[in-house]
């Protein structure tokens, strides 16, 4: 914990933040491995799928924010559940619950014709 009063009488602060090496395989392999598609993997981290495209062919490189985001989530997958939330077989108006949704969306899968609720981010998902 930061002690606030010590930090307001110190002359001098010092920040430091953690350096991170994300490359295209990491990329790829993490959204692979977490069965996300593109997109998915655009909304939970705020960027465009064009993006995600770019860093996995190695055009763009990851950096910044985002690639710290997809590092500690790799060493935490346990985060990634609380970026996102499917829920299947869901009838009705959405529930309230812990998290404020981004948006939600319903959509009926063709091999049953039951709908069901993409919560929290209008993810794609193949079911």
């Amino acid at each position: 914990m930061i002690n606030i009063e010590k930090l307001l009488e110190s002359k001098r602060v010092e920040v430091t933040f953690i350096d991170v090496e994300v490359n295209k395989e990491f990329v790829k392999e993490f959204r692979q491995n977490h069965h996300l598609t593109q997109v998915a993997l655009a909304n939970v981290l705020g960027v465009t799928k064009k993006t995600i495209e770019k860093w996995e062919q190695g055009t763009n490189k990851v950096g910044g924010s985002s690639a710290v985001l997809l590092k500690l989530l790799s060493e935490n997958p346990e985060l990634l559940s609380q970026l996102y939330h499917v829920k299947v077989g869901v009838t009705g108006k959405p529930t309230n619950n812990d998290y404020k949704a981004v948006s939600t969306k319903v959509i009926s899968t063709p091999a049953t014709n039951k709908p069901f609720s993409i919560s929290k981010l209008p993810l794609v998902a193949v079911i």
